[in-house]
């Protein structure tokens, strides 16, 4: 099956391959297996960086889908050199990897995360407010209301502990320029 995915998160397993984490536009959130991505030769390696959206084909695995012929669409090239624009893209993709169930689509969660990327491109001036808007945002779509106060909800939603917002907070109360 092909698809179109943002990558949220990659973990090796094996030798040359990597566990990778993405919501895609048909499925919702899925995991998958990328084989022989961490080989010095794999020229999939370039196309599933985190946050890139991606049209990759999905393949029956044993255990898992198995992702093969990956293109990359979007890179985020300046999300990726800002500090403060990667703390919070993830953030979100580790709210969306703890939160989200596998193989539900939403096609507001899909909007919401190709569009939050884009804008985090384009460098928004006040981060902090812009993460409180999208946080807000999210939390909507979820079903929770604009009730919901931003980090407490967030972090509760997930019943475990949000390291991304620890970073977040470091990055935004350091002040860094990049």
């Amino acid at each position: 099956m092909k698809t179109r995915a943002i990558i949220l998160k990659k973990q090796d397993v094996n030798e040359y391959d990597q566990l990778v984490i993405c919501y895609t536009e048909e499925l919702g959130k899925v995991t998958a297996i990328a084989k022989g991505i961490l080989r010095p030769k794999s020229i999939q390696s370039m196309h599933l960086d985190l946050f890139n959206l991606v049209e990759f084909e999905l393949v029956a695995g044993r255990a898992m889908p198995i992702i093969t012929g990956a293109q990359a669409e979007e890179l985020h090239l300046k999300l990726k050199k800002n500090l403060k624009c990667l703390a919070v893209a993830y953030s979100f993709a580790d709210a969306a990897d703890k939160i989200f169930f596998e193989h539900q689509k939403d096609v507001k969660l899909w909007n919401f995360f190709d569009s939050l990327l884009k804008e985090l491109d384009m460098t928004p001036e006040d981060m902090r407010s812009f993460m409180q808007v999208k946080q807000v945002d999210f939390m909507d779509i979820l079903g929770y209301g604009t009730g919901s106060s931003g980090y407490t909800a967030y972090g509760a939603l997930a019943q475990r502990k949000m390291y991304s917002l620890n970073f977040f907070d470091l990055v935004m109360d350091l002040g860094v320029e990049v």
